[in-house]
């Protein structure tokens, strides 16, 4: 009897205990289902979210380059005829201050930008004096800021004397030659110099004319030493042009003064691998390659600028090496040294005065426009691509 009551008791005892069992778990699963649900819809919210965040800033991207476009477009509808023109150049110019026949030449020829020379170069205040005061006059003159051009590779073509000067052989890594690009870059930036033609990444060999300025390493390290310098001068704000595409190797003697024939153009793969970094702008060599055009610089020809745009992607300029060299000089016309590159496809042109005034290229280029050898719209196309350019300076 005792016994028979004891079990029941321990039968009620232990039902009990599955029914508080089972409610535990019928508890514990309805927490996991809540918690589920809770975490699911707080994912699911989150993802959304991050969807209406991603989309917001396409809406505001799209918005902004379609403020910007329209803002270079009015800019563009702003300027004469002769201003666009003048925005194709960079020019050279003499004297350490602005004479009154410089801001006259300012403001007739209306330039896109001015390249610095060492007789432009005194001191740290008198240039950015001389710089602060040149885009004063542009300024007022065409409402858009001037390209201050400066040749900075280091070594033996360093314009200013006090910045940066290592050689681009002396250069061993990428994270030396982006600390280079940084510091160089920040030194021009401080003066008011925007656009450095720099780096100089032509594949080169010992007996060749530019082989002390060349990196002097082969075709996959130059690309890399080249696309960290770019990057380094970009962090500083400072605009990158890599040169002389295709290259000025296997040549012995100075191209400035004697043109020069190659029967193929070289290797470019350093220049595929340095335009990832999306240099602002690239120069073009003034040599004549045998396998691309016989008898005319690869500067002057549209079959040669076609096959840079196929080779090398970007949203790049493409200038001119400068253009009043002897070399040129002594074998084409003046008017189609200006005009070729053109209608060739290239969007600025270099100019730098030494051999040949200024204003003679510029009146040159005028006259094969108003003989209508290039159109208006060509010109826009190009002074189009600077507007939006100088938008970031």
């Amino acid at each position: 009897m005792i016994f028979e009551k004891e079990k029941q008791k321990t039968n009620k005892v232990f039902g009990n205990t599955k029914i508080i069992l089972l409610i535990f778990v019928l508890i514990f699963t309805i927490g996991l289902i809540v918690c589920f649900v809770v975490g699911h819809n707080e994912n699911k919210n989150e993802t959304e979210n991050q969807i209406l965040v991603q989309e917001e800033k396409e809406v505001q991207s799209r918005d902004n380059d379609s403020f910007l476009k329209n803002q270079t477009e009015e800019k563009l509808n702003s300027l004469s005829l002769e201003q666009k023109i003048g925005q194709l150049f960079i020019i050279g110019f003499k004297g350490k201050i602005i004479s009154k026949e410089t801001e006259n030449l300012i403001k007739n020829v209306h330039p896109g930008g001015i390249l610095l020379l060492e007789e432009n170069i005194e001191d740290q205040k008198q240039l950015k004096e001389l710089i602060n005061s040149l885009q004063e006059i542009a300024l007022q003159d065409t409402g858009l800021p001037l390209f201050v051009a400066v040749d900075q590779e280091g070594g033996i073509i360093s314009r200013i004397d006090w910045i940066n000067k290592i050689p681009q052989s002396e250069i061993q890594s990428v994270i030396q030659a982006e600390r280079i690009g940084v510091d160089r870059g920040t030194e021009l930036k401080k003066l008011g110099v925007n656009l450095n033609f720099a780096p100089l990444i032509d594949t080169a060999f010992k007996n060749d004319f530019i082989f002390e300025r060349s990196f002097q390493k082969d075709y996959i390290k130059t690309g890399e030493l080249a696309q960290a310098l770019i990057q380094g001068q970009q962090q500083a704000g400072v605009f990158s042009t890599m040169k002389h595409f295709p290259g000025y190797g296997k040549i012995s003697f100075n191209p400035e003064n004697e043109l020069a024939y190659l029967d193929e153009m070289p290797d470019i793969s350093q220049f595929q691998k340095a335009c990832q970094t999306f240099p602002e702008m690239i120069m073009i060599s003034n040599v004549v390659y045998g396998d691309i055009e016989k008898d005319i610089p690869f500067s002057f020809s549209e079959k040669s600028i076609k096959l840079l745009k196929e080779e090398i992607d970007g949203n790049y300029l493409i200038i001119s090496d400068d253009l009043a060299q002897n070399s040129l000089l002594n074998e084409f016309s003046l008017e189609k040294i200006v005009v070729s590159p053109i209608k060739a496809g290239m969007d600025i042109l270099i100019f730098s005065g030494w051999r040949t005034p200024v204003i003679k290229g510029i009146k040159a280029f005028q006259k094969a426009v108003d003989n209508k050898e290039i159109s208006e719209e060509r010109i826009n196309q190009s002074v189009l691509k600077i507007i939006n350019l100088k938008q970031k300076i």
